[in-house]
């Protein structure tokens, strides 16, 4: 009875700390995954504020790279009348271009933030600075924002004006 008692014990004493060391590991696997899978909207709204910052300020100083920086690597700018701007090289181009044209800042006011850990979306208004604080332009935007080394960065970014468009010429007259 003894023997029959310490074999026992032998084989399920071992299972027992086996199975509590693994249920532990397991447990951490699942707390480690789920506070890195975490998400905050909170966090993303802060994040966005803060960039948003950054986005209007960098003309000011003509800091290209800022402003750059504030897109995925892969972020794509849709502007109006004009085809789309990918990648960092084509960003920083027109950025230049941009600040070369005479805006000093644009002052972007977000309305809504929704959505969660795979992206999230911004919509918003905007307005464009040129010298002196004069405003030349406001219309809305629409941004979808993607985390990107751990950073929430612009990943699509599109806008348009709210002034009417311009009108057509007129067709010449037949005599």
């Amino acid at each position: 009875m003894k023997h029959a008692l310490l074999k026992f014990l032998g084989v399920v004493v071992p299972m027992a700390i086996g199975t509590m060391l693994f249920s532990s590991c397991a447990n951490e696997a699942a707390k480690t995954e789920t506070a890195s899978s975490s998400f905050s909207l909170d966090s993303a709204k802060a994040a966005i504020a803060a960039s948003n910052k950054v986005f209007g300020a960098s003309f000011g100083t003509g800091d290209s790279a800022a402003f750059v920086n504030l897109y995925t690597s892969e972020g794509c700018m849709y502007p109006p009348t004009m085809p789309k701007v990918c990648g960092p090289a084509a960003i920083t181009a027109f950025f230049k271009e941009a600040h070369k044209g005479g805006i000093t800042n644009i002052a972007l006011t977000t309305e809504e933030v929704i959505g969660g850990k795979e992206g999230v979306v911004e919509t918003g208004k905007y307005e464009v600075f040129i010298t002196n604080n004069v405003s030349v332009e406001k219309g809305k935007f629409i941004v979808c924002w993607k985390e990107e080394n751990g950073k929430w960065k612009m990943h699509r970014d599109m806008w348009n004006s709210d002034a009417p468009p311009t009108p057509a010429p007129a067709a010449p007259v037949a005599k």
